[in-house]
């Protein structure tokens, strides 16, 4: 099986890709923030003030928000680490 992997902490998505990602998510571009993670505790963003716009600045000037992993397989896409998850979107 071949595959692309990114970096998103070296590239970001910007606002058009978070749409998309959330989009086939079945989520909103806020929902991409991990607020578990300790860059999120250190940053303590207001998420309710922000827009969609806003969040996209917000993901690229800290990634490390962003829940992560993501695993693309379109038309569906799976957030976060779940072995199970994969496998089933894998067809494994």
């Amino acid at each position: 099986m071949s595959f692309i992997e990114r970096d998103l902490l070296a590239d970001p998505p910007g606002l058009a890709e978070l749409r998309r990602l959330a989009k086939m998510a079945g989520v909103g571009v806020r929902d991409l923030v991990n607020t578990k993670s300790q860059a999120y505790r250190k940053i303590k963003p207001d998420l309710d003030s922000l827009d969609e716009k806003g969040l996209a600045d917000l993901i690229q000037k800290n990634p490390r928000i962003m829940v992560r992993p993501l695993l693309v397989k379109k038309p569906k896409i799976e957030r976060g680490f779940n072995e199970a998850k994969y496998q089933a979107l894998l067809g494994s």
